[in-house]
């Protein structure tokens, strides 16, 4: 995130053993649909080179007293946020809380790093009187970038077990404060490189959960192509993705709550604008939340407790899906390929393509909509790809294009999107909706690869995907 510009993704090994799914404990998790995850840290609301701060700079303890949770909360109900993820802390000694653990390892006095009001307070009273859950953003790195704090704790990789130990009795403070005033933890900069294993997961999770056997906690293991498990010791995934788009098959993955988090602006955590339409955003959630899956969605947030009107507006419309939306049945009845996250790739599938005109989105090749399509710019060969989610039997397929068609292209199939198997192939085609009937080949993903024509003043034009359409 913001703070980790290097992340590396290495799994802790064979030896970690995942729990059992314990539906008592994330029931309320799946329900809440999705939630609102902002980073609140001195370097951003506090400095006047960020939009976030609004111009104004003063010490940290006048900061976090400027902070309006009214005004924040009232925002996050007209979004129908499901909960609220809010940082303490990030590499800093900028804490949003009075610890006295803190203060005593560090030698700080009250209010010179843990802020004198106790914001985590009044958060949760502010939230609670919407019936907003409140979870915390904490790390496992500490406050390795304060010279004083930093060393007071033994920051530094590998993490030793004495540093860990320290770390966790820190939140422990809070954790006993608290309570089940705290539903939950994210917990960022836990990684295996640098010298998380399980031991040291488990002492750190003893912390987190401290005063609340019901609290569930999350461990960053770094962004990886897809969401992934971690450790036993976590009861949902930590989810970071630099976009939304990974689509959960159940809602347990190796015995954990499935959860995905990512930045709501298509460019970086906490900035502002949007990156996704209203209705791909709110269909999204929306289908996630179907699959037993949950969503936070990162959001700018102002010193003032405001957060960006665009990307409050585009939160309403995930709000209006979750309520009122329906699941739909595939269009044409019986198509696997309806609504599922599709890309649009280079020939050989090796990088993504922009969005031709900035229109012609992925999605609309499998909207159910024959006057709509999808279509890359950039290159004239091109892969369209699409992730069915479930691996099933695919038995026939059937590719309808716009007015761009390949006149030579492959229907490709893989169960794990690496080995791909061509199944069909036309040569000379005419651009009139293609159909082919196989033998069942169990997969996930199918690509449709145009590999003619490569370059302009041909038949056909550049391939444009009216509808891709896969059948068991």
């Amino acid at each position: 995130m913001i703070k980790h510009i290097l992340i590396a993704a290495v799994a802790l090994g064979s030896a970690c053993a995942f729990a059992e799914p314990d539906n008592s404990k994330t029931d309320w998790f799946v329900k809440a649909g999705y939630g609102v995850f902002v980073h609140y840290l001195e370097g951003i609301q506090n400095n006047p080179g960020e939009i976030h701060s609004l111009g104004k700079h003063s010490s940290w303890d006048e900061c976090v007293r400027d902070f309006d949770t009214e005004r924040f909360a009232d925002s996050m109900a007209e979004a129908g946020a499901g909960y609220v993820i809010f940082t303490v802390m990030q590499i800093s000694r900028h804490m949003i809380a009075p610890n006295a653990t803190f203060d005593r390892i560090t030698g700080y006095k009250p209010g010179e790093a843990c802020a004198t009001r106790d914001l985590i307070e009044d958060l949760y009273t502010s939230l609670n009187r919407r019936g907003i859950p409140l979870m915390l953003y904490w790390t496992g790195d500490g406050p390795r970038a304060d010279e004083k704090a930093g060393p007071a704790y033994g920051c530094g990789g590998p993490v030793s077990k004495e540093f860990v130990q320290k770390w966790a009795d820190t939140f422990r403070e809070y954790g006993e404060r608290y309570g089940d005033k705290v539903a939950g933890i994210w917990c960022d900069g836990s990684y295996s490189f640098i010298g998380y294993d399980d031991e040291k997961l488990g002492i750190l999770a003893q912390g987190l959960r401290a005063g609340s056997a019901k609290r569930i906690i999350a461990f960053n293991r770094g962004v990886d192509p897809l969401v992934k498990s971690y450790t036993r010791h976590e009861d949902y995934t930590c989810g970071e993705q630099n976009k939304f788009f990974d689509m959960p098959v159940g809602r347990f993955l190796d015995g954990e709550q499935w959860h995905i988090l990512s930045f709501l602006s298509g460019k970086w955590w906490g900035a502002p604008g949007v990156g996704y339409t209203k209705s791909e955003l709110a269909e999204y959630v929306f289908d996630v939340h179907q699959r037993g899956g949950v969503v936070s969605i990162d959001v700018l947030l102002f010193r003032d407790g405001s957060i960006d009107r665009s990307q409050l507006e585009t939160l309403k419309a995930v709000r209006t899906e979750l309520r009122d939306g329906a699941a739909r049945p595939p269009i044409p009845p019986g198509n696997r390929a309806y609504r599922k996250q599709s890309k649009l790739l280079s020939l050989d599938g090796s990088h993504p393509l922009e969005v031709n005109c900035g229109t012609q989105f992925p999605k609309l090749g499998v909207d159910g909509r024959l006057d709509t399509f999808a279509l890359s710019g950039g290159e004239w060969p091109w892969t369209y790809e699409v992730d069915l989610v479930d691996t099933i039997p695919v038995r026939r397929v059937k590719v309808t294009f716009a007015s761009g068609y390949a006149t030579r292209f492959e229907i490709r199939l893989s169960q794990d999107g690496q080995k791909w198997q061509t199944v069909a192939s036309k040569d000379g085609h005419d651009g009139q909706p293609y159909e082919t009937t196989i033998e069942p080949v169990s997969a996930r993903y199918i690509r449709v690869c145009a590999i003619k024509p490569d370059g302009p003043d041909q038949p056909g034009g550049q391939m444009s995907v009216a509808e891709l359409e896969v059948y068991e």
